[in-house]
């Protein structure tokens, strides 16, 4: 999909909100209480930090170099990258080829990026199976169905790599596949390792869903915490779907279809989405000051 198809569907899918809760969400974004903004913008410092040491500890463990300082400013090029270009995906790469130029080869610096990622993925996946409980019935089927789903293709993907073994080990792609399985072991798999990229991941998994916490406390949001809470997994998971600009349009869509699911107002979903998407777009804006610096 091309980028201005991705911008297409993000500005498709906010005007379809708007057309349909315009008035009722700036009523709730106008009494937005800019306290809990703040605090979000807090947590997104502290969760920039624990991402870019996420992936040093990823880089050292392939042994490619990558100092802490350097790892920070890239992160937050990235994350200013990511918000202004669709895809969700072209900041990282970009940080995986800046980084793939300061070391002897661009595999490594490539892997680091990729496993880095993944170990995000699992966090927001362990997040989502944590919650599935308390969600809603209708939802609660759904997630399950998708997960069987993602679990057949696993399996699916995993006996076809059985069944293709011979002709893969006598090709150069057999040489491709086995470095990364390598490296995905080293870094991310082993014994020693596994455990630091959970808890790290974990930690920047909660704070991705408290920056969200804050939003709906900041619209006041009605229902109990238990009620909304489990639901925000789900709204990180559809901004993962590489189709729009940001999660923009994704997010407030998933939300406008999940809260009144779950017996809560649509508007204040929305609303908090939105609010979502404006803190990642300030929380990326250091991104500028390392762009100034180069």
């Amino acid at each position: 999909m091309t980028r201005w198809l991705r911008w297409l569907v993000s500005l498709g899918l906010i005007g379809l909100i708007i057309f349909h809760h315009g008035d009722t969400l700036g009523g709730i974004l106008a009494e937005t209480q800019l306290r809990w903004i703040a605090l979000a913008l807090l947590i997104s410092i502290a969760q920039v930090l624990l991402s870019a040491w996420r992936w040093r500890y990823t880089a050292l463990r392939l042994e490619t170099a990558l100092g802490l300082r350097t790892a920070i400013a890239e992160y937050y090029l990235a994350m200013l990258v990511n918000q202004l270009l669709p895809g969700g995906v072209v900041g990282d790469a970009q940080r995986a080829w800046r980084h793939a130029r300061q070391t002897p080869g661009w595999q490594p610096a490539a892997q680091a990026v990729v496993i880095e990622r993944v170990a995000g993925q699992l966090a927001i996946a362990i997040f989502i199976l944590l919650s599935w409980p308390w969600l809603p019935g209708p939802v609660a089927e759904a997630t399950a169905d998708i997960g069987m789903l993602v679990l057949l293709g696993l399996l699916s993907a995993f006996a076809v790599n059985r069944l293709l073994r011979p002709w893969l080990q006598a090709t150069r792609l057999a040489t491709v596949v086995s470095d990364w399985i390598a490296a995905v072991r080293q870094a991310l798999l082993s014994r020693q390792v596994l455990p630091v990229q959970l808890l790290l991941s974990i930690l920047i998994g909660a704070s991705y869903i408290a920056i969200y916490a804050c939003c709906m406390l900041a619209i006041d949001a009605s229902g109990g915490k238990t009620v909304w809470l489990p639901l925000l997994p789900l709204v990180l998971l559809a901004m993962l779907i590489p189709i729009s600009a940001g999660g923009w349009g994704l997010r407030e869509g998933a939300a406008a279809l999940l809260w009144p699911i779950a017996g809560l107002p649509a508007a204040e979903g929305i609303s908090a989405a939105i609010l979502y998407g404006v803190v990642c777009l300030l929380a990326s804006l250091p991104g500028i000051w390392v762009i100034s610096r180069r």
